[in-house]
């Protein structure tokens, strides 16, 4: 029997898959590995690669990959299939600006009204984060370094602010991944800890001023006219070491 065009034959099966039982769980793979910056702009999302990939039915990985695409973390092309979404120049420009209307008010939020367990979350995010940081795992470093901003805007108390930051910071990542960033990677969690100091002071006006410096120097150590090659490897990234 031939092999059909574009299966993964012989590499992804129950030892190396990772556990997908349904929408939801491949709706948090692809979405974590867009995060991750596993998954880089512009690679195509083939269904059947999907469904040998998470060894589920292909309409659950339709589904996910709908919900990615009403998220604008996809762009789906008639005739042409599913990609992950590539940010124009102006588009990129939009998602900060958003950022900053977004996280001043739940910056302010937090700085107002954080208790010290709130401020304890944000100072164990941080010192995690520096702890991969030192370990050369920049990876999982700068994951973390976004889920600060998330954990800011759900501390805010704000679910719908919150679920905008999430797909906000989801964008930068294909931003921070599509383009060379002039400042490396260094500007993902600069002022963190000033931001969390602040906020034990209750100095909201002063927090959101460094919010606000802090997502503008993110922007602009990004190199628009510097595009990334794209490249992919379907066990590279979901797949599990077999045992």
């Amino acid at each position: 029997m031939s092999k059909q065009p574009g299966r993964m034959v012989g590499v992804m099966n129950d030892r190396t898959r990772p556990k997908v039982e349904g929408v939801d769980d491949a709706y948090r793979h692809l979405f974590d590995a867009i995060v991750d910056q596993r998954l880089l702009p512009g690679t195509k999302l083939t269904e059947m690669a999907l469904v040998e990939a998470f060894g589920i039915g292909r309409r659950a990985v339709g589904l996910a990959l709908q919900r990615l695409a009403w998220e604008d973390l996809i762009v789906v092309f008639p005739n042409r299939g599913a990609y992950v979404a590539a940010p124009e120049a102006d588009e990129v420009r939009q998602i900060f600006a958003a950022r900053l209307a977004i996280e001043a008010g739940t910056t302010e939020a937090v700085a107002r009204t954080a208790d010290e367990a709130a401020l304890a979350r944000l100072s164990t995010n941080l010192a995690e984060e520096q702890a991969l940081r030192q370990e050369g795992r920049m990876r999982e470093a700068i994951h973390l370094s976004g889920g600060f901003h998330l954990l800011m805007a759900e501390l805010s108390g704000n679910a719908i602010l919150a679920e905008q930051v999430r797909l906000l910071v989801a964008r930068t990542s294909l931003v921070i991944a599509l383009f060379e960033n002039r400042s490396g990677l260094q500007g993902w969690h600069d002022h963190h800890g000033d931001l969390i100091a602040l906020c034990r002071t209750r100095r909201a006006e002063a927090a959101v001023s460094l919010m606000r410096d802090h997502i503008r120097e993110l922007e602009a150590g990004i190199a628009l006219d510097r595009r990334r090659p794209v490249s992919f490897d379907m066990l590279g990234v979901f797949g599990t070491a077999a045992g």
